[in-house]
């Protein structure tokens, strides 16, 4: 039996009413897809396949930072147009790889931090 196959996952509900501690648990489901959480082997295996990301999403003006399962892309250019152009690629080239390889992207854990060296008074 393989390390990634076989595995199931249920979701369990607990409630307290009048004193008295209630557990409901959904019948097991089948894992399709992903890697084990909390486990010890998780991240790496994670790592392993999402290895060739870096070298997809860079170019000249985006390079791709990643720790664990976390990846920062690193955008520069003359311009804010430019970032802005650049970020909009970047970010299309990154959905499609995600797509391409069954991964999600959670929204709501997405920002945009602009860092510049110019003064926006000058």
């Amino acid at each position: 039996m393989s390390y990634l196959s076989g595995r199931t996952q249920v979701v369990e509900i607990q409630n307290i009413t009048l004193g008295l501690k209630n557990t409901y648990q959904s019948n097991p489901q089948p894992v399709t897809c992903g890697v084990p959480q909390e486990s010890v082997l998780g991240p790496a295996i994670f790592v392993l396949f999402v290895n060739d990301f870096p070298a997809y999403i860079q170019d000249h003006n985006t390079n791709c930072v990643m720790y664990a399962d976390d990846t920062t892309l690193l955008i520069r250019d003359d311009t804010a147009e430019g970032v802005h152009a650049t970020a909009c690629n970047s970010l299309c080239k990154a959905l499609t790889y995600c797509r391409k390889n069954d991964l999600a992207v959670n929204p709501s854990k997405t920002i945009q931090i602009n860092f510049s060296l110019h003064s926006k008074n000058t």
